[in-house]
């Protein structure tokens, strides 16, 4: 049954692919997990390439056409890009005075 609702999602996928790259990523990605993965995940075109061909070889993702699996590289560099990241700015002096703490 799984098997026939991806199928579903794919067939109506290629119609809006063009119209809505995020359907694309949906029909594709949620057959097998959470969207929330995908959303929690950063990186630029390649790091997605990887994580899909990473799918294909150890997760038994299907194999995407590739004009669809452009539409969904292109989404996710574009959406789901790396940002920075790190530790929190260093606190005022203000707040690390004596002052501040009386």
């Amino acid at each position: 049954m799984k098997y026939l609702v991806v199928a579903v999602l794919l067939i109506g996928a290629d119609v809006y692919a063009e119209q809505d790259p995020k359907i694309l990523v949906q029909a594709h990605c949620s057959g097998c997990h959470s969207l929330q993965l995908v959303e929690s995940q950063r990186g630029d075109r390649d790091y997605w390439l990887k994580t899909i061909r990473w799918m294909q070889k150890t997760q038994n993702l299907w194999q995407i056409p590739e004009p669809q699996e452009n539409v969904i590289l292109d989404y996710l560099a574009e959406n789901y890009a790396e940002e920075e990241w790190g530790r929190r700015p260093n606190l005022s002096l203000g707040l690390q005075s004596a002052e501040f703490w009386q």
